[in-house]
């Protein structure tokens, strides 16, 4: 897929709204990082959907957490059954840049596995895998795919029409 979003296996409308749910709920964005990104696509729309005006403001990564739930379930959006993936993709990044240590990082991968399903590993497995392991490897790729994606300026027109009325 040409859009390089083919690794999340979703409906293009969700995409947006999915990768900003795992980055808010796995903490890869501060307040700051969240305003700055709602910010930068408010001033180059005509009509900024009113969750994109609410994350901008939000006063807390969980207010913006519950910002993007309530325009998933305005929009009809559903996380995919491998949005596990993608949260433990996000979370390996995060112990790549040394936000985490290695036990924090082993312990919320084990949670999102358990509570998400993924596909490509177990809990059981996510317990004891080195973080450093092949497996691991797409999931990475996946995570980092999505946030050069959320940092683009070129969305799907799916996308484009979530953020904008």
């Amino acid at each position: 897929a040409g859009s390089g979003l083919g690794y999340l296996g979703i409906s293009r409308m969700s995409n947006i709204l999915v990768i900003l749910f795992a980055i808010l709920d796995c903490k890869v964005w501060s307040i700051a990082q969240v305003a700055a990104w709602a910010d930068g696509h408010i001033s180059k729309l005509d009509s900024p959907k009113a969750w994109l005006l609410d994350l901008s403001i939000g006063d807390s990564v969980d207010s913006c957490l519950e910002t993007v739930r309530e325009a998933m379930r305005e929009s009809g959006v559903l996380l995919p059954e491998n949005v596990g993936e993608l949260m433990a993709g996000f979370i390996l990044l995060r112990y790549d840049a040394g936000e985490l240590p290695e036990a924090q990082a082993r312990s919320l991968i084990v949670d999102i596995v358990d509570a998400y399903e993924t596909s490509s590993v177990d809990a059981e497995a996510a317990g004891t895998l080195s973080l450093d392991s092949s497996v691991y490897l797409d999931i990475r790729r996946s995570a980092e795919q999505a946030l050069e994606y959320m940092s683009s300026d070129r969305y799907l027109e799916s996308d484009r029409k979530l953020i904008n009325d």
